[in-house]
């Protein structure tokens, strides 16, 4: 994708790198030379190509980059391409900088050019992002403002005060009493305040009864809704009506306030209306100490009473069209303006969490997730900060450094614990101890009580308060106490949490607060918002076995202010900026996976803050656990939440086990990081393919997780075949090695996962975070979201009785209990409670728990059995479940590995069909194995090990020799599925590769050299599509030692070896040995004849098609296509016979592809009619047999002929088509084919953003196959791709990294094709030194290959080089040779379909037919076609021919093309042969 050229001063770095990365996650690359270049002043030829390359330029005017000389430069330059593109195809945008203009740089654009305004404040690239990509035509102008800051509605108010506080007993109970009178505060200035004729004693109608009614119903009933209390909590709903209206009562008596309630119904229309609760706790001077106290408690008290709840009779305060909002007053002494800032609202949370005695631990995002989801919903409007660590010392340096750096925060958001001290009649807040701070776990708690913590935010003029702490169980009333304290202390406004709410209440009441503060309305209004949001939406989430939780929970939020109520913040961002936000949000996570959809994310508190805290102090971290213990759920759940909560700026996620080798795991972190289009195919070597994704790690914090490392860290306990184990220790060192490199780049984060430690650099034990069991609340709360994920309405549990529900509750506990909350045995083990319950296997469970304890015991230290005891564990508990007959049967698969064909179980053990289906029903029953398609399982890692060590060498040994005969078989039959069911083959293959090498292992050390080729030579079939490099390197190298100790003579095993070796070379490029090789093994095939051993003629077959093949693809223009029809025109008649005589499938397949090999033969030759009728044959008959590969092969082909024939959306269509059965093959190499072929139908149709997003999306799947001769074919497609744009900056630079793979695989001949282009692209630049070393280079590499190579192509290229250098004798020569080259092809029978070539043949024959005149007019005619204009001196020499001439210096006439002067010379030859015959 072409970006955009920001030319800026340096001066201006820092705005330039936040439009930078704001315009990176919208997908649109952006070139800062700053950014770009090392060292000294830029070149300004680097910075012309990057103008040249980009798809416009935008220009930061501010008062430095009009002093820049480089400025001028490059907007000179980029009007300059403007001039040649079109103002559409290359806009250059004025960026003005808070209002600066261009001046006299203005003269430059031919009229005056359109600002688009930015500002250097906070959010300003945001706020502007939206009209730059307008101006850069990548999204159409919505004319949508800023939302306007609406005006303030007047307010009219009713006020409770009360005063003369104290306690009074009523009814028994002891309660908090006041004097109360009643005053209406007019909306209107100037209005009189109206006050109750009379006072009286306010007694709290509400007393510890229903205080302790309202904390159960709201912190304990959600957690676990039990139909057993169900009716106490529906008693609660009802109650709240009736202590609304005691409340009422209490507050506005009729008698002593009729006066102010009558001017209250007359509040005027327009006016919004408010009920303030004012406490008044100061006392006379003089009073004692303890009636001090008395009162100050009598205040918590009574503002603690839940005076939302107040209801008229009607209806709630808070309800209908003119609402009344709800909130409590105290005498602010220390009252400061409050602001009026422009968003974004900065909020600061402090999650404090201390663990001790007297602070338990509370889930750390219990108040994080719902602000989190807030901030998501709102956009720019909220910008979030997390206090670390969560100590007031901290907190102290952190609103320092904000208000030092201009950006102050208005919220303070405290989420923990909060107390009343009694002792000192203050409240306070539970931070963490700073002497904890480097704990990543247990740290203490220090209380801060309000006449510490109040003035702090008071001088910072922190304007509003956010409370949601949790009371412990030695401390009342805290969050009352301490917001009471704050806004005495001067906080304008604290919204409290009255209870401990649910965490979908909590994002509810955060999402409507603050989406209604930032549209510009006061806190209480904002209150109302939220409160009104929950009490429209009562739904709290699905709950097992009751289904749907409703919750009347909307007067838990609180509010506490002093008088005024101002607006604190003015004009949103417009809706675009929001939505921006959120698509950037989506590109900051790159691929983390999502959330599981089932159950969502739960548990692991403890587990995630201690990484959060980790990564804090440390720079990587390794998250180890049991297999299936829930790693990789926990790696993505810390990135999402990093990002999301804005502690890191993005995340980037790849595994290990799809992305098995260094440029793979590169390759996916720069899609991640640098953008779609990154490949580090496209870069010189791996230092300069790792400097943009080391750019953007150092420009943005970034996370990385590199997940599932035990695919390359084989555990201790499973035997693995040495292959794959080599392969293995190969792909560590190397990520390893990358994982350290990136690490360096900026405060980049890294987490590994894996289930066993990782060897140096990342060995530390104090950062690896062991995984452990599941806590138990975490524990049964999975199992339970599990059950209602899968449960109706109508399944068991949903509406279950209340009985039946407790006894469920109970169950699962004792299972949780019983396997310590092993995460890999609940899973085993819940499916067995959801259809049996536990209840009849708790007992053997406990006992067989106690045994394994006993067995691991007797091990050694380091054995790692000990920490795999619980794997060990769930293993034998689940065998335990099996029938006694099929957990003997089991046994035998302890020679397996990892998996196991139920058909290769049948044939080995002569079971029957019955017996197996019922063995891996149970297996799969009892979660010991996944069944697979085609009647495959995959089974748990540990089951395998297991059961071997259970088996004495007897039987081992026994079992051993049936398994080889059974494996040897199924690859046979495997390598047959290839052609008949393309898919089976290739899914059975990739499940099954432990047992194959383990297979091929065995082979070589057992099995004669002709059964090791044999076995290597099916493998090799199976795994060449697959995109298993290096296995096949491996495979390959056991085949070559296996041939090397046969005997001599030609031998269905040498001729199998022999054949495997041609297509490795033709598939790398080795013409030459392809070639001669073929030829060998035709001419020993020949020499041995069709009955020197079983399949002889097979092979005689085959050694014709691979001859003619390799002439095919190895003679480039007509020659070599017209050599190889009769060779496999000859194949495909002995594979016809084959087939016919023996019902051969395998032959009637071959005479299938001869047919399709001939049509490319006859698409080489220009016959694209013919060319088709073959494929379109050739996909008949694959379509008979099923062969459902060979099908998308040839629509691959057919593709490609009707892209010649100019069908576009035919051939589009065709290459669509194979690529999706590819896909439905899992043949990552032939898709990557099919996205390539897919990219030149694109390109040729004048579709250049699908072809190159087709190119890439090819490029990414051979790096991930580690496929380097995919990439370079691809790499050098890219640069025809740019050289078609009219960009040869770029194109040299692909060109250039596909010669240099060419020639690190050794395809010479694709290497100077390369060269050649990149030639022909530096002659383009005038870059003619550049351009003479690359053709040289070329010249070089296909001086081998003869006319296959077209030489002469070369040499006329570099006579051109010459000529445009003016060095005219060095520009003779190179023509001489090019000219002496074609003539030697000609000559040897090679033909010239061009125009001219063409012209010539038909003089020849227009002469020999004794037709002079004929030529003479049709010669003049084509001299008098415009279109023939260029080759009047070539139609010159054919007129003197034609004439009579015979003179050879015909050829050396200036202007003849080096060809056509070979065809006057080839055509007098001929003439004077004729005349001489």
């Amino acid at each position: 994708m072409a970006g955009l050229f920001l030319s800026h001063s340096s001066a201006d770095d820092g705005f330039v790198r936040e439009l930078r990365q704001e315009l990176a996650d919208m997908g649109q690359p952006v070139w800062i030379d700053s950014r770009q270049l090392k060292g000294g002043d830029p070149l300004w030829s680097d910075i012309t190509a990057a103008i040249e390359a980009a798809a416009g330029l935008a220009v930061l005017v501010s008062p430095e980059s009009l002093q820049s000389r480089w400025v001028g430069k490059e907007v000179q330059y980029g009007i300059q391409i403007q001039g040649q593109r079109g103002r559409d195809q290359f806009p250059v945008i004025p960026l003005s900088l808070n209002g600066t203009r261009l001046g006299v740089l203005e003269g430059l654009f031919e009229e005056e050019p359109t600002y688009i305004p930015v500002s250097s404040g906070a959010g300003g690239a945001t706020a502007a992002l939206h009209d730059l990509l307008v101006a850069l035509g990548l999204r159409l102008p919505t004319d949508r403002p800023p939302v306007p800051q609406p005006r303030p509605e007047p307010v009219a108010e009713l006020v409770l005060e009360l005063s003369d506080l104290g306690f009074q007993e009523q009814d028994g109970v002891r309660r908090p009493a006041a004097r109360a009178r009643l005053v209406y505060e007019p909306a209107s200035a100037g209005q009189p305040e109206v006050v109750s004729e009379q006072m009286w004693r306010l007694i709290a109608p509400l007393g510890p009864i229903e205080a302790e009614e309202l904390g159960w119903y709201l912190e304990r009933w959600p957690v676990w809704p039990n139909p057993l209390v169900a009716d106490r909590a529906k008693r609660v709903e009802a109650n709240l009506i009736a202590w609304g209206q005691a409340l009422h009562g209490a507050a506005l008596p009729l008698q002593p306030t009729a006066n102010v309630l009558q001017a209250w119904a007359g509040v005027e229309a327009g006016a919004s209306r408010r009920f303030s609760v004012s406490v008044d706790d100061s006392l006379l001077l003089g009073s004692s100490e303890a009636e001090n106290a008395t009162a100050q408690e009598a205040a918590t008290a009574l503002l603690a009473l839940p005076w939302e709840l107040l209801h008229n009779g009607a209806g709630f305060l808070f309800q209908g069209g003119r609402p009344t909002r709800v909130r409590r007053r105290l005498p602010n002494k220390r009252t400061r303006p409050v602001p009026v800032v422009a968003p974004p609202i900065r909020v600061l949370l402090i999650t404090a969490r201390p663990e001790d005695d007297a602070c338990g631990y509370l889930d750390h995002r219990a108040s994080a997730l719902p602000l989190v989801a807030a901030t998501e919903e709102l956009g720019e409007v909220l910008r979030l900060s997390l206090l670390h660590p969560a100590t007031y010392p901290a907190l102290e340096a952190e609103l320092a450094r904000a208000q030092q750096a201009g950006e102050p925060y208005h919220v303070v958001h405290f989420d923990g614990h909060g107390v009343y001290d009694r002792r000192v009649g203050l409240g306070g807040l539970c931070f963490e101890d700073p002497s904890d701070s480097h704990k990543l776990t247990g740290r203490r708690h220090q209380t801060v009580y309000t006449n510490q913590l109040g003035p702090l935010l008071n001088n910072y003029r922190i304007p509003l308060v956010l409370l949601e702490a949790c009371q412990s169980a030695q401390a009342e009333a805290g969050s009352e106490s301490v917001a009471s304290e704050l806004l005495r202390m001067g906080v304008a406004s604290v919204v409290a949490m009255s209870h401990s709410v649910l965490v979908e209440t909590a994002r509810r009441f955060v999402a409507a607060f603050y989406a209604e503060l930032a549209k510009g309305q006061r806190v209480g209004q904002a209150m109302l918002a939220g409160q009104r949001a929950l009490h429209s939406a009562p739904s709290r989430g699905q709950r097992y076995g009751i289904g749907e939780l409703t919750m009347a929970d909307w007067f838990v939020p609180v509010l506490y202010q002093e008088k005024d109520d101002p607006q604190l913040f003015t004009a949103t961002p417009a809706p675009q900026t929001r939505e921006d936000l959120r698509s950037r949000l989506r590109a900051r996570l790159g691929e983390v996976p999502p959330e599981p959809a089932d159950t969502g994310f739960v548990g692991r508190s403890r587990d995630l803050l201690a990484l959060e805290r980790l990564l804090r102090q440390e720079r990587w971290a390794v998250v180890r656990g049991q297999g299936g213990e829930g790693k990789t759920a926990l790696a993505a759940e810390l990135a999402r939440w990093l990002v999301r909560s804005q502690q890191l700026r993005r995340a980037a996620f790849v595994s290990v086990e799809l992305c098995s080798h260094k440029d793979a795991v590169l390759d996916a972190l720069g899609r991640q990081l640098v953008g779609a289009d990154y490949s580090a195919a496209k870069y010189a070597n791996p230092e300069q393919a790792l400097l943009p994704i080391e750019r953007a790690l150092r420009e943005q914090v970034t996370l990385l997780v590199i997940d599932n490392m035990e695919s390359v860290l084989l555990p201790p306990y499973l035997e693995a075949p040495e292959l794959l184990s080599e392969e293995a220790a190969l792909e560590l060192k190397e990520i390893l090695a990358l994982a350290e490199r990136l690490l360096r780049a900026g405060e980049t984060r890294l987490v590994f996962t894996s289930r066993e430690a990782l060897p140096a650099p990342f060995d530390a034990n104090s950062q690896r975070w062991e995984l452990h069991q599941l806590e138990k609340g975490d524990a049964v709360a999975l199992i339970e979201r599990s059950l209602a994920a899968g449960e109706s309405s109508g399944a068991p549990g949903a509406g279950a009785g209340a009985a039946a529900l407790e006894a469920r509750r109970e169950e699962i506990e004792a299972l949780v209990a019983a396997v310590q909350g092993h995460a890999r045995t609940l899973a085993l083990l819940a499916p067995e409670l959801r259809h049996r319950g536990v209840a009849a296997t708790q007992a053997a469970l406990v006992e067989l728990m106690e045994q394994m304890q006993r067995q691991v015991a007797q091990l050694p230290a380091d054995d790692p059995r000990r920490r795999e005891q619980s794997l060990f564990a769930s293993v034998k508990l689940s065998l335990r479940r099996l029938s006694a007959a099929n957990r003997e049967r089991a046994r035998v698969l302890g020679v397996f590995h990892g998996g196991v064909d139920l058909d290769v179980l049948r044939a080995m053990t002569g079971w029957e069909a019955a017996e197996v289906e019922g063995l891996a029903s149970e297996l799969v029953g009892t979660g010991l194995a996944t069944p697979n398609p085609y009647n495959h399982l995959s089974l748990n890692p540990a089951l395998c090990p297991y059961l071997k060590a259970s088996l004495s060498e007897e039987e081992r040994q026994a079992l051993m020799a049936g398994w080889l005969e059974a494996m040897a078989a199924y690859l046979d039959y495997l390598d047959q599925q290839r052609s008949q069911n393309a898919e089976m083959a290739a899914t059975l293959t990739l499940l099954e590769l432990p047992n194959l090498f383990a297979l091929l292992d065995r082979s070589q050390a057992v099995a004669d050299p002709a059964t090791t080729i044999d076995r290597a030579t099916s493998l090799y079939r199976l795994l060449q599509e697959l995109g298993k490099p290096r296995l096949l390197e491996r495979v390959t190298r056991v085949r070559e030692a296996a041939a090397a100790a046969l005997g001599e003579g030609l031998s269905h095993a040498r001729f199998q070896a022999s054949r495997t070796r041609i297509e490795q070379q033709l598939a790398a490029g080795q013409l030459r040995e392809a070639f001669a090789d073929a030829q060998q093994l035709l001419q020993q095939a020949r020499t041995a004849g069709e009955a020197a051993y079983a399949g002889a003629d097979y092979d005689l077959a085959m050694a014709f098609f691979l001859l003619g093949r390799v002439l095919r693809i190895g003679v480039r223009i007509g020659g070599g296509a017209q050599q190889a029809l009769p060779l496999l025109q000859e194949a495909s008649g002995r594979f016809e016979a084959i087939a016919i005589a023996s019902n051969n499938k395998a032959a009637a397949g071959m005479a299938s592809t001869c047919i399709a090999e001939q049509g490319n033969c006859l698409r080489d030759l220009g016959r694209y009619d013919d060319a088709a009728a073959a494929y379109v044959e050739a996909i008949r008959r694959a379509e008979q047999r099923g062969d459902l590969r060979s099908v998308a092969v040839g629509k691959g082909q057919l593709g490609s002929v009707r892209l010649q024939q100019q069908r576009y959306a035919e051939a589009l269509e065709a290459h669509q088509q194979a690529r999706d059965t590819f896909f439905r093959l899992n043949e990552p190499g032939s898709i990557a084919i099919a996205w390539h072929l897919i990219g030149v139908v694109h390109q040729e149709a004048g579709q250049p953003e699908a072809a190159e997003e087709a190119y890439n999306q090819s490029l990414a799947i051979t790096v991930r196959l580690g496929n380097q001769a995919g990439q370079a074919s691809t790499l050098l497609q890219l640069g025809n791709h740019y050289n078609v744009l009219q960009r040869p900056e770029q194109a040299v630079a692909f060109y250039r990294r596909a010669a240099e793979i060419y020639g690190e695989i050794g395809n010479s001949a694709k290497e100077g094709f390369a060269w050649n282009n990149l030639a022909y692209t530096f002659r383009k630049l005038q870059r003619l030194d550049e351009a003479r070393q690359a053709i040289r280079r070329a010249i070089e590499c296909n001086a081998p290959f003869g006319h296959a190579a077209s030489p002469w192509t070369s040499w006329a290229l570099l006579a051109a080089i010459e000529t445009s250098a003016a060095i005219s004798a060095a520009a003779a020569d190179a023509r001489h040779q090019a000219l002496t080259a074609f003539l030697a092809y000609r000559r040897d029978g090679g033909e010239n379909q061009t125009g001219s070539g063409r012209l010539a043949l038909a003089v020849l024959q227009a002469l020999a037919s004794g037709d002079p005149a004929e030529v003479t007019s049709s010669l003049q005619q084509l001299a008098a076609d415009p279109a023939w204009s260029e080759h009047l001196p070539y139609l010159t020499a054919l007129q003197a021919i034609t004439a009579g001439s015979r003179d050879r210096c015909l050829a050396e006439e200036p202007g003849l093309s080096y060809d056509q002067a070979a065809e006057v010379l080839l055509l007098i030859e001929a003439l004077e042969a004729e005349a001489g015959g």
